[in-house]
C-alpha cells in the first residue's frame, strides 16, 4: 500500500530533515518511508500521524484529501518568528517570475517552494528578525533575495547585466507582500480569530 508522508510533509511545508527531526530518525530513512508505493508497518504509520498531528489512517489513505486536512490541522504555525509563509511562498514566486520569467515560476516543485520558504523562515529565525525594526527589514529583504537567487542559479537561468536593479526592485514589491501578509495573520492572531 502507497503512503501520503511526502505529500503531506510537503503541503504543511516541512522539510525532509524537519520531518526526520520530528520522528527521530535518519532523513535517508524518511526517504525511504516517502518513496511512492513503500508499505510502512502501522506503528510508522502511527509515528508520522503523530508527528504530523493528522489521523493515523490518512498516512496511508491514497483517496484522501491532503489538502483539506492541511488547512484544518495546524502542524506548523503559518506564521514563523514573524514570517507569514503564505506570504513568504507568494514573495518568493513573484521574484522569481520577475526575474527568470513566469514559466519558470510556474514550473517550481511544492518541494523546491517548502524548501525556499524554509530557507527564509529559518533566516529569520537564525537572525532574530522578528525584533523588528530596520534590521528586520534588512535581513527579510536579504533573505529574499537569495532564495530567489537560489532559484534562479539552481535553474541555470542568465544573470542579465540588469539583474541587480531588476532585483532590487522585485525585492521591493516582494517584501512588501510579505509584510503585508504578516501584518494580517498578526491582526488575526490579536482577535483570536487564527
Amino acid at each position: 500500500m502507497a503512503n501520503n508522508i511526502k505529500d503531506f510533509r510537503v503541503a504543511f511545508l516541512l522539510t525532509p530533515r524537519q520531518l526526520a527531526e520530528r520522528l527521530g530518525i535518519d532523513v535517508r530513512e524518511l526517504n525511504r518511508l516517502e518513496k511512492t508505493g513503500a508499505n510502512i508497518p502501522p506503528e510508522w504509520a502511527e509515528a508520522v500521524a503523530m508527528a504530523l498531528n493528522i489521523p493515523v489512517s490518512a498516512v496511508k489513505d491514497r483517496d484522501v484529501d491532503i489538502k483539506a486536512i492541511a488547512a484544518d490541522i495546524s502542524v506548523t504555525p503559518k506564521q514563523h518568528n514573524g514570517v507569514c509563509r503564505i506570504g513568504a511562498r507568494f514573495a518568493i514566486q513573484a521574484m522569481v517570475a520577475k526575474l527568470g520569467g513566469l514559466q519558470m515560476a510556474l514550473e517550481l516543485s511544492e518541494s523546491d517552494l517548502a524548501f525556499a520558504i524554509q530557507s527564509v523562515s529559518a533566516y529569520a529565525e537564525e537572525t532574530g528578525i522578528a525584533a523588528g525594526g530596520e534590521k528586520q527589514i534588512n535581513r527579510l529583504s536579504q533573505s529574499l533575495q537569495i532564495a530567489a537567487l537560489t532559484i534562479l542559479q539552481s535553474r541555470g537561468a542568465d544573470p542579465r547585466p540588469e539583474l541587480h536593479r531588476s532585483m532590487e526592485i522585485a525585492r521591493e514589491g516582494a517584501l512588501s507582500l510579505l509584510q503585508s501578509f504578516s501584518r494580517i495573520d498578526q491582526m488575526r492572531r490579536d482577535q483570536g480569530t487564527e
